[in-house]
């Protein structure tokens, strides 16, 4: 059992069972199905006899925090606070006299919050998506004016599609796109005005070439299949 102090929320066991409801939950879960989860895949907290008890009380406060603590939770966390077993815990532990007085209140403090109706329900988090860019080419053109780019794009680790653009000192402009993971491509220009691209056969490119204008220059796209 990871204990950073006597207060209710400083275990680890208390912030892990917390923190893995409230993913469930931030990421559209019903609050039955994140207490359900959560019991189940952190099991071996629940019946650990050092982690147990703060997993309760992580349960009920996440659930009283959405106003959805289930009566058979509360009532779990009524006992741990009534029989004194969380303070026994601790005396076994090795905790001192002064510890063990403060959980005490502290068990007291959280029971009694608890066994009110929180008067706000606390809203779900819009998950942040991990954005992430493999760079397959980046090349500058001849007159240093422009460069290239084609890259791989990913959200939470899932594939979105490939995309090629071409960047100036104030701005850029998309070239074209495609949906195949793992497409290898390549790259060269012939002078500051005309750059092939070169990439596997069978790659299904979206593209409008009329849009493909900026500060003058206008971006064409040769396919060369190798």
């Amino acid at each position: 059992m990871g204990v950073l102090g006597v207060n209710i929320k400083d275990s680890d066991s208390f912030a892990y069972v917390y923190g893995s409801f409230f993913d469930l939950y931030n990421n559209g879960a019903s609050p039955e199905y994140a207490c359900s989860e959560v019991k189940e895949s952190l099991s071996e907290y629940f019946n650990d006899y050092e982690d147990s008890n703060n997993s309760w009380l992580a349960l009920a406060y996440a659930q009283w925090e959405i106003k959805s603590l289930e009566q058979s939770v509360y009532e779990k966390v009524l006992t741990i606070v009534e029989s004194g077993s969380d303070l026994k815990l601790w005396e076994e532990l090795g905790a001192s006299k002064d510890d063990i007085k403060n959980r005490k209140i502290a068990l007291k403090s959280f029971l009694e919050e608890i066994s009110r109706e929180k008067k706000t329900k606390k809203r779900r988090k819009t998950p942040k998506h991990d954005f992430r860019a493999n760079k397959l080419v980046e090349l500058v053109a001849p007159d240093k004016q422009k460069i290239f780019t084609v890259t791989e794009e990913f959200s939470d680790g899932k594939y979105i599609h490939t995309s090629a653009l071409m960047m100036w000192s104030s701005g850029g402009v998309s070239v074209f796109y495609f949906s195949k993971e793992g497409t290898q491509v390549s790259a060269e220009w012939n002078g500051s005005q005309k750059l092939i691209v070169t990439t596997e056969n069978g790659i299904e490119f979206s593209k409008k070439d009329d849009a493909a204008f900026y500060c003058g220059d206008k971006v064409g796209v040769a396919y060369l299949c190798g």
